[in-house]
């Protein structure tokens, strides 16, 4: 089963982002018993219980999960609670094949710590399940904030899945595309070889390609002597890394250009080493866009800011319900 975690940039101003929010609220909620698919609204994973090899089970008698044994997932409220974890997993389901968190800073006056996890407390990451968010300390900001964000966030659970989907509230996923998309990449348990885009067709299947991809997009960032070229970076709008990109990042985190916006400054980064695969998008511009034409062509996001936003509500909700329809 391919996990994904799907990452977005948030924040709690102005309000239009705040109505932004809502949309992927109630999309999480509507589509979250997808036969096809489990998708969870409130963070399925805790790092503690994922570290011990722990699996997400439903609770309820004589069906699965039925057994008091195994770690088991009830939902009351909509707050998830968790049991320990026994030896009797073949009743339980799989664990989630999309987590959802939002990623917001939240400044050091106001820090408490990692409130949803029953590990230690971080200094850096605090996880909100009831809010399906993680605040990572620091003051909201544009540069290096989205950044720090997107970097700190990925850290602290990106490791767990096999893709992270990092994008932005003005955004709306196809999540079945999405994970038809990353089904079809194959994706090799982590700490077995693997190959660089750059290095051409990838000939054994026990080769898996570092993987970084997005819509594409060209950034003019000769500001000084040692940069005299463009940059190719998957825009932040959404972009695609594997688990293994993703570990190359936090391992290389100290090379990420600070003065850049966070798109342009992770492209920097990867692309050069592993290349970079363009994926396609659809940008609702008028609210007649063909959704459903859009996505038997295998495009699953749909990019629906508007100037000052203020359509973007209006075009998220549009491009919802011919999702659903």
């Amino acid at each position: 089963m391919v996990r994904v975690l799907v990452l977005v940039i948030a924040s709690d101003s102005p309000a239009h982002y705040v109505e932004m929010q809502k949309v992927w609220i109630r999309r999480c909620r509507t589509t979250e018993g997808s036969p096809d698919r489990r998708c969870t609204t409130f963070g399925g994973v805790r790092r503690v219980a994922y570290r011990q090899h722990a699996d997400w089970c439903t609770t309820g008698g004589g069906g699965e999960g039925g057994s008091s044994k195994g770690t088991s997932q009830e939902q009351d409220t909509d707050v998830w609670k968790m049991r320990p974890l026994g030896t009797h997993l073949s009743n339980c389901l799989s664990r989630r094949d999309i987590d959802i968190w939002f990623v917001k800073a939240k400044p050091e006056r106001l820090w408490v710590g990692d409130i949803a996890n029953d590990g230690p407390l971080s200094d850096t990451v605090e996880f909100d399940r009831d809010a399906m968010t993680i605040y990572v300390k620091g003051e909201e900001t544009y540069i290096p904030g989205i950044l720090n964000k997107t970097v700190e966030a990925i850290r602290a659970i990106g490791l767990e899945y096999d893709f992270v989907w990092r994008t932005n509230l003005s955004s709306v996923l196809d999540f079945d595309g999405l994970l038809r998309y990353c089904r079809c990449l194959n994706p090799l348990p982590l700490g077995g070889p693997v190959a660089s885009l750059k290095d051409g067709p990838v000939a054994s299947q026990n080769l898996r390609c570092v993987f970084y991809a997005g819509y594409t997009g060209l950034a003019d960032v000769a500001t000084n002597k040692d940069i005299d070229s463009n940059i190719r970076f998957a825009s932040g709008s959404g972009f695609l890394l594997s688990r293994e990109a993703v570990q190359y990042l936090i391992e290389n985190e100290a090379l990420l250009r600070r003065d850049l916006i966070d798109d342009v400054a992770i492209g920097a980064l990867l692309e050069p080493r592993f290349g970079i695969v363009h994926l396609d998008r659809c940008r609702i511009k008028t609210g007649e866009e063909n959704v459903a034409s859009v996505v038997s062509h295998g495009v699953f996001h749909f990019r629906c800011e508007t100037y000052c936003h203020e359509r973007t509500v209006e075009f998220m909700n549009k491009v919802d319900r011919e999702l659903l329809s």
